[in-house]
């Protein structure tokens, strides 16, 4: 007596197919999940030392009594100084460990303009303390060039003689 086993070929073959077909596609399912939460977690952290950085600007501006002080201090420790007649802004350039450098291996700008607020008076200031990225977040950024991490917009009345 022989045994006579039928098996089917043509039905395992086809279901061993789409069982690798969904395996592969949860795959790249699961790494696009991994590659988008590490991009998330970058700009989470580019965003904590922007705000650092922009914080501690417009607690500079806070501080000083007259706008030479901040023009002085500014003009020191930043790279770029843009005057305009409204206003004025300093730039700093970071590279991609959030260290000063120069402009041609920059990834982060940081923006300080100070105008004036109003013509009738030339003491009350706007401020505005931006950082951006140049370079977009793969994965995050799709089409955008260059992404804002944090701003401030604030307001600042300087007088001439400096606090009394």
């Amino acid at each position: 007596m022989k045994n006579k086993i039928s098996v089917n070929l043509e039905v395992s073959l086809v279901e061993i197919i789409i069982s690798i077909l969904i395996f592969a596609i949860a795959g790249a399912i699961i790494l696009n999940c991994f590659a988008l939460s590490r991009f998330t977690q970058i700009k989470a952290n580019d965003m904590i030392f922007a705000g650092n950085i922009v914080q501690s600007g417009a607690e500079m501006i806070k501080s000083f009594d007259n706008m030479n002080e901040a023009e002085e201090y500014f003009t020191k420790n930043y790279t770029d100084k843009n005057e305009a007649i409204d206003g004025i802004t300093f730039i700093n350039y970071y590279d991609k460990n959030w260290d000063v450098c120069d402009k041609e291996d920059e990834v982060y700008v940081v923006s300080i303009t100070i105008a004036d607020a109003s013509i009738n008076s030339r003491k009350l200031k706007d401020i505005n303390i931006t950082a951006e990225k140049s370079i977009p977040y793969p994965f995050i950024d799709k089409g955008t060039g260059i992404t804002t991490l944090y701003e401030i917009n604030t307001k600042k009345f300087f007088s001439d003689s400096g606090r009394r």
